[in-house]
């Protein structure tokens, strides 16, 4: 069963067996993308996705819940541009900390940090070591944008280049087309790539090995990172197939491992 914890009642969550449970928090952000796409398209497109996830796949054996949608996240590197609103690190970690030491407090152990924000995504890693060393936890981050989540169907559909799939970008665009249509502007859609200095370095770059410290404008003049203007309803839809799949199987894994008590098995 997979259900959203703002509907039970305290006695439903009291009642739930915690052995058999995962606490789903996801994390999105507020923050420009571009001239085109509204400011919340991050929490936007993970609160649609999830939805998605709800009425199309059930986890028979677990009770999978999902906390209400952080929509705000550390977003001070979008701050040049009017309508971001953003966290500071210290109160980002201390509000994660806070929601995932309630979680704990009613007998759940095991939460994934589900973020849809690239800037989100350093700061929920090193906290999550620390979530389970505080809280004793097992505490898992799941980040689309620096991990393989979407390669396999970007790999068949996506038109753009390299960078063509980072922020307000052909695949953000596409899954808004499907999800908020209403509040896309394809007239206004302009594709924007960083310099080549931040790009076509043999150690410095965006992706490394060597990362330099950067805020958007540094990337870009109109805050766009890839190739919008290649965004379609039709790819939107795909993405959503794709994401409800890879993200059920995803999931399933995540509910499988116990790895607290995996060293303790074994002796």
């Amino acid at each position: 069963m997979i259900r959203q914890w703002s509907n039970c009642t305290t006695k439903e969550i009291a009642a739930i067996d915690k052995e058999r449970s995962l606490v789903i928090v996801p994390i999105g952000a507020t923050e420009q993308h571009g001239a085109h796409l509204p400011v919340g398209t991050d929490s936007i497109i993970l609160g649609s996705l999830l939805g998605e996830l709800e009425q199309r796949v059930t986890f028979p054996s677990h009770e999978v819940l999902l906390t209400p949608l952080i929509p705000v996240g550390k977003s001070n590197e979008h701050l040049d541009f009017p309508g971001t609103l953003t966290f500071s690190t210290t109160t980002m970690y201390n509000m994660v900390d806070d929601l995932c030491g309630s979680i704990r407090a009613h007998g759940f152990g095991k939460v994934l940090l589900m973020n849809s924000h690239g800037g989100n995504t350093d700061l929920l890693n090193v906290l999550s070591r620390d979530l389970r060393i505080k809280h004793d936890m097992e505490v898992y981050v799941f980040d689309w944008w620096f991990t393989s989540f979407w390669s396999d169907i970007l790999a068949k559909v996506q038109q753009s280049g390299e960078y063509g799939v980072f922020h307000a970008c052909e695949l953000e665009t596409s899954l808004m087309l499907v999800f908020r249509p209403d509040l896309v502007d394809m007239a206004k859609a302009a594709d924007e790539f960083p310099s080549p200095q931040l790009t076509d370095n043999r150690h410095v770059s965006i992706k490394g090995p060597i990362v330099p410290g950067w805020k958007t404008q540094d990337v870009s003049k109109h805050g766009v990172i890839g190739a919008p203007t290649l965004a379609s309803a039709a790819k939107g839809r795909e993405f959503i197939d794709y994401a409800v799949v890879k993200l059920h199987e995803m999931i399933t894994e995540v509910i499988g491992t116990n790895y607290k008590a995996s060293l303790s098995d074994e002796a």
